[in-house]
C-alpha cells in the first residue's frame, strides 16, 4: 500500500510519539509513505508552536522529525504537471492553498491522502472527492491484518508392503 501523507501526520507523531499514528507512520513493511517536499516547510514553520505544544526542545523534535523521514519517499513540487496542480489548485483554493502539493501529487499518482485535516475532508467530500483519502482506521486494519496461514498440501503416506 502507497499513500501520501499529510503534514498533520507529522504533527501528530511528534505531538505524541508513542500514539497510534506513530507507530502506524513508523511501521514501513507493509505501507510506503509518499511526502510532498513542500512539507519540510510546513514542519520547519510549525516547529516553534510544536515545540510550545510538547514541552520538547525545537532541536529535539527536528532530530525527530528526521528519524520519521528514513526511508520515506520525498516528492519533489516540480514534478507535478501542470495539469494536475490547476486542477488541484481549483479544487483545493477555496479549502486551503497550503493543501493543494498533497491533492496535485494525489491527481498525478493516484495515492490516497492519509490526513487528519478536518477541514480538507470535510470540504473535498462536500465537492465529490472523498475517494482521495484513506483513513487512520483504513491503515491500521491493513497493518494488522492476519496474513493467511500457508497450510502445507496434505501428503499421502503410501502404505508399506509387507
Amino acid at each position: 500500500m502507497i499513500v501520501i501523507t499529510d503534514t498533520n501526520i507529522f504533527y501528530s507523531a511528534l505531538a505524541a510519539p508513542q500514539g497510534e499514528i506513530a507507530k502506524i507512520l513508523k511501521d514501513r513493511k507493509k505501507i510506503q509513505f509518499l511526502v510532498p517536499d513542500y512539507l519540510l516547510e510546513e514542519i520547519e514553520e510549525h516547529l516553534p508552536d510544536l515545540a510550545k505544544l510538547t514541552k520538547k526542545p525545537e532541536k529535539q523534535l527536528k532530530a525527530e522529525f528526521e528519524t520519521l523521514l528514513l526511508n520515506l519517499t520525498i516528492l519533489s513540487s516540480l514534478n507535478i504537471n501542470r495539469t494536475n496542480f490547476q486542477k488541484a489548485k481549483a479544487i483545493t483554493e477555496s479549502i486551503d492553498v497550503d493543501d493543494i502539493p498533497f491533492i496535485a501529487f494525489h491527481l498525478q499518482y493516484k495515492h490516497k491522502i492519509w490526513s487528519l485535516d478536518r477541514k480538507l475532508i470535510k470540504g473535498l467530500t462536500a465537492k465529490g472527492y472523498a475517494h482521495f483519502f484513506t483513513s487512520t482506521a483504513e491503515l491500521r486494519e491493513h497493518l494488522y491484518k492476519k496474513q493467511p496461514t500457508k497450510t502445507p498440501p496434505e501428503k499421502t503416506i503410501p502404505k508399506r508392503k509387507n
